[in-house]
C-alpha cells in the first residue's frame, strides 16, 4: 500500500509540474455541486448499528488541456466535505464526523466529439489535505483529544459527464480513498475508516 501511495503522489506531482505542450487547447474554469459521503472498509464492529451517509458541498477550480478531439488532461483543486453519521442500535446516540478537505485530482478524460453535447468518461489519482474536522454527538460538538483523522489522504476517482456546448460541463464521480484515515488507534470511529464520496457538479469554462 505504501508503494501504491508513492506511485500515486509522484504521478500526480509530475502531471502538475509538467508544462503543457504547445498543441494543447488550454481552458480554465470553476465548478460547484454537492456530494454524499459514506466511508468504506469498515469492520462489522456493531452489526445492529446504523452508518448513514453525510451530505455536503464540493467546489473549486480546474485547468483542462484538450489534446485533439478525444483526450483531455484535467487538474482540479477542490474544497470537499466528507465524513459519516453513526447511529446507535436504539437510536439514542447519533455521532456525526465532519471532515473538510482540499482535494487535488489529476484526471484523464476521454471525450466523444459530438457537435454540441459531448459525453466523456474520466479517471485518475487524487490527493487530499485535511483542512478541519469536527465530531458531534446528538448535535453537540464533542471535544476530542488529538486528531481523529490523518492530515492527508489519497485515492482514485472515476466518473462520467457531459460537455454542454463550449462553456458548461456536468459530471458525476466517485472518489474512493485508498488508505485508512483514522489517526487514533481506538475510539468511537472504527479503525477501518476509508473515505468514499459520490459527487455531482456543474462547471463553467472561461
Amino acid at each position: 500500500m505504501k508503494r501504491l501511495r508513492t506511485v500515486l503522489v509522484i504521478g500526480l506531482l509530475a502531471g502538475l509540474l509538467a508544462p503543457p505542450p504547445a498543441r494543447a487547447d488550454i481552458r480554465i474554469g470553476v465548478k460547484a455541486g454537492g456530494n454524499v459521503a459514506r466511508p468504506t472498509g469498515l469492520p462489522a464492529w456493531d452489526p445492529s448499528a446504523s452508518l448513514k451517509s453525510k451530505s455536503g458541498f464540493t467546489g473549486g477550480v480546474f485547468l483542462a488541456l484538450d489534446y485533439g478531439r478525444y483526450v483531455t488532461l484535467q487538474w482540479e483543486a477542490l474544497y470537499t466535505m466528507k465524513g459519516a453519521v453513526y447511529t446507535s442500535p436504539d437510536d439514542s446516540v447519533t455521532e456525526t464526523l465532519s471532515a473538510d478537505y482540499l482535494e487535488v485530482p489529476l484526471l484523464l478524460k476521454l471525450r466523444v466529439p459530438l457537435a454540441v453535447i459531448q459525453p466523456f468518461v474520466f479517471a485518475g489519482p487524487t490527493v487530499g489535505f485535511k483542512l478541519q474536522e469536527k465530531l458531534e454527538t446528538n448535535g453537540e460538538e464533542t471535544p476530542v483529544a488529538g486528531a481523529i483523522l490523518k492530515n492527508n489522504d489519497y485515492g482514485a476517482i472515476f466518473g462520467a459527464g457531459l460537455n454542454l456546448g463550449p462553456n458548461f460541463m456536468f459530471d458525476v464521480r466517485y472518489s474512493q480513498g485508498l488508505q485508512r484515515v483514522v489517526a487514533v488507534a481506538e475510539g468511537d470511529i472504527p479503525a477501518g475508516f476509508r473515505n468514499g464520496v459520490w459527487s455531482m457538479s456543474l462547471g463553467i469554462v472561461f
